[in-house]
């Protein structure tokens, strides 16, 4: 069986046609995936009561949900409407919103004054 000039053509026109696209995009890294978006499952929040702060192990208690839920802050924590770890602790009582995520570890804490 001989294959003429226009059989070779074709066929290697076809496997250019096929193969080159195919080896291209495997050699191609897949798009990054997107980073999380605000607020996705990495972060949660607690809002109610603030019932007990603890300045010096880092901790407060906030009243949510119907039960007592315990967090921990650090330097990095963003603390709003009290100064600090200190003047939370004289917040009690007041409104209080945690934003939290793995190991209940506080990001920021928003103090609303008592009414």
């Amino acid at each position: 069986m001989r294959i003429s000039v226009k059989g070779w053509i074709a066929a290697v026109a076809l496997v250019g046609f096929v193969a080159l696209p195919l080896a291209a995009s495997a050699g191609q890294a897949a798009p990054p995936a997107a980073p999380p978006a605000a607020g996705a499952a990495q972060a949660a929040s607690a809002t109610g009561e603030l019932v007990k702060v603890d300045a010096t192990a880092k901790t407060l208690t906030v009243k949510a949900d119907g039960r007592d839920q315990e967090f921990t802050f650090n330097d990095s924590t963003k603390i709003s409407g009290a100064q600090g770890p200190a003047g939370l602790a004289t917040m009690e009582g007041s409104q209080v919103t945690v934003m939290y995520g793995k190991d209940r570890v506080a990001s920021e804490i928003r103090v609303s004054p008592k009414k």
